[in-house]
């Protein structure tokens, strides 16, 4: 399996993730191929630069516009009609103390450059455009992207979307971006997903990443501290390192890149590195090289990894009828899995540990559906890494009609099983112990494993 492993020493930002791709041998006209399918390529000039950073050769990734400018402030349009237009007094004092870059008033920040200085100055004055997540959307997936590069950018933008109707009380379909409505933004995310398509990446991995605290951000709406609200939002439940750099380290892109496409860190697993690539920003920072290093090669291990989390309470003053129930809404919430184990507590008497396993995003509806159906009025939770072998679902003609079943590549091996659910259907709809269909099933994919292995 390809994999991309970005190594966030010094956080991550849209440009940056674009530069160590870039860097990582991926050709600029794959980009400029990209935008020319998005329907941007009249409007924007994509252009790279070497910087050294402690003897370390690394690639500047630059989004201008047809003139050769900085499009910071570029006005977003959909295709058919533009977006409406707000001079509520967005702010250019370029006051802003985060990190890597030029200071930008950032709100959403979304765009990445305020990591790297590309000195958008005077020349955006004036109006600020809104963009809706709806709009945004509308055009990536209008456009003549490849399928994943679509499915790649629209993970990363309702990833920032999300983030920003928690942290501003509003629905997804109701939020309208700031600067991810610039060119420049959506070329970034645009960018990364095309150049993760070129390279046949089939996953992402990231390190911890690091966000800089202790500073603030000034934008339209005030000064703001850091990590940005957006940003640290983002990025709940996945592991972050909070250093004492008065920075932004990681934008609200680049949280956003990690979010919707990283599988977690690398732990056990076994790589075979083929290529490396180092991306720029331009401040220059006190305790580290102001990079980002992607290493993109093969997973040696069948086994695929994840991180989730697990969550947990204990319970002993609730109707055990209820916990069935319980179950199913926690699945039905997004959990991968839960269980109950029965325990004796602390002054003697009998109680259940209810456990669940779920995706880092999931956690709060998780915790909302424990809070809703039980008695209980705390959880805890702890980040988990799994290993688990690689599965896809398949369709298997049986005496009963099609039916779905498990596809699993194993060590000793591919091999089917059929789906639980499945049999219980067909036990009830032609009548049959549900024995009886198990067993015809479990022979069918045994002898559709045979054909299988001997076909590869």
């Amino acid at each position: 399996m390809k994999i991309a492993y970005f190594d966030c020493f010094a956080g991550i930002s849209g440009d940056m993730a674009v530069g160590a791709l870039l860097d990582a041998g991926v050709p600029l006209v794959v980009v400029e191929n990209a935008m020319e399918q998005l329907g941007l390529s009249a409007r924007l000039t994509l252009g790279t630069r070497t910087i050294v950073r402690s003897m370390i050769q690394a690639t500047k990734f630059d989004v201008l516009d047809a003139t050769g400018q900085p499009v910071d402030r570029t006005p977003f349009e959909e295709k058919g009609g533009a977006v409406h237009e707000h001079t509520h007094g967005h702010e250019h004092t370029h006051g802003h103390s985060s990190g890597h870059g030029d200071g930008h008033a950032h709100h959403h920040h979304p765009h990445d450059h305020t990591h790297h200085d590309h000195h958008h100055h005077s020349h955006h004055d004036g109006g600020h455009e809104h963009a809706s997540y709806g709009s945004i959307v509308a055009m990536i997936e209008g456009s003549a992207l490849a399928g994943g590069v679509k499915s790649r950018a629209v993970a990363i933008l309702r990833e920032i979307g999300i983030a920003e109707g928690r942290i501003h009380g509003m629905a997804l379909e109701d939020v309208h971006f700031h600067e991810v409505g610039a060119l420049d933004s959506i070329a970034d995310i645009v960018a990364v997903a095309a150049c993760l398509e070129h390279l046949g990446v089939e996953a992402v991995f990231t390190s911890a990443v690091p966000l800089g605290s202790g500073g603030t951000i000034k934008t339209q709406h005030g000064v703001m501290p850091l990590p940005a609200p957006a940003t640290l939002e983002i990025l709940k439940g996945y592991p972050v390192q909070l250093t004492t750099v008065p920075y932004e380290l990681t934008t609200p892109t680049g949280a956003g890149i990690v979010k919707a496409l990283s599988r977690g860190g690398l732990a056990l697993e076994r790589m075979r590195v083929e290529r490396i690539g180092f991306g720029a920003g331009t401040r220059e920072l006190p305790d580290r090289p102001n990079l980002l290093r992607v290493a993109i090669g093969e997973m040696l291990q069948q086994e695929e990894y994840d991180d989730v989390m697990l969550v947990e309470s204990t319970i002993d003053d609730m109707n055990p009828q209820i916990y069935p129930w319980l179950i199913e809404r926690l699945l039905e919430s997004g959990a991968l899995d839960a269980w109950i184990t029965p325990v004796t507590m602390k002054k003697g008497r009998p109680g259940i540990v209810l456990s669940v396993v779920a995706p880092a995003g999931a956690v709060d509806a998780v915790a909302e559906v424990i809070y809703r159906e039980t008695t209980t009025i705390g959880v805890r939770f702890a980040p988990y890494a799994r290993r688990k072998l690689p599965r896809e679902e398949i369709l298997v003609a049986t005496p009963w009609g099609t039916v779905r079943m498990k596809r699993i590549l194993g060590i000793e091996g591919v091999r089917l099983a059929p789906e639980y659910e499945e049999a219980r259907r067909i036990a009830r709809e032609h009548g049959l112990p549900l024995r009886q269909v198990m067993t015809t099933l479990g022979e069918i994919a045994h002898a559709s494993a045979g054909e299988a292995a001997q076909d590869q």
